[in-house]
């Protein structure tokens, strides 16, 4: 009996820094450990966007807030030092660019990493891999719209 045809697969190519690749590389499967990663990350819907990706800015529940109260640490996106959790107070921390940065789009940036990374003029939202002094400031949401 002949074996049964495997599914046809397709090739999914992205960009990542040097850094990344190499790790990859040392990886003895790394397609598979990508496979792995992506379902899984896939599988978690976030209870913010329910898994569109896009979180309305005010949709923060009861539920969630004491989800969040019960995690009082936050990990720094840059640098990935572990600090308490700010104030998410509504309207208490509004002139605090980091803090709405957190509020609004989840990325929590120290004090120190904060400085050097550039913010979306437009929405505020962090521009990873992008300085301060980056001609370009808007995220690509913005310039869609």
């Amino acid at each position: 009996m002949p074996p049964k045809p495997r599914p046809a697969k397709q090739i999914v190519a992205f960009k990542v820094e040097p850094e990344l690749a190499s790790l990859l590389d040392a990886m003895p499967n790394k397609s598979e450990f990508i496979r792995a990663a992506i379902q899984s990350r896939l599988a978690t819907v976030c209870p913010l966007c329910r898994g569109t990706g896009v979180a309305p800015y005010g949709a923060v529940t009861d539920d969630l807030t004491k989800l969040v109260q019960q995690h009082p640490l936050v990990v720094c996106s840059g640098c990935g030092t572990r600090e308490p959790r700010p104030c998410h107070t509504p309207g208490h921390c509004d002139s605090d660019a980091r803090l709405q940065a957190f509020e609004r789009f989840g990325s929590y940036y120290c004090d120190a990493c904060f400085a050097t990374i550039a913010t979306c003029t437009d929405c505020g939202r962090p521009l990873v891999g992008r300085s301060r002094g980056a001609k370009d400031r808007r995220c690509e949401a913005c310039k869609a719209a």
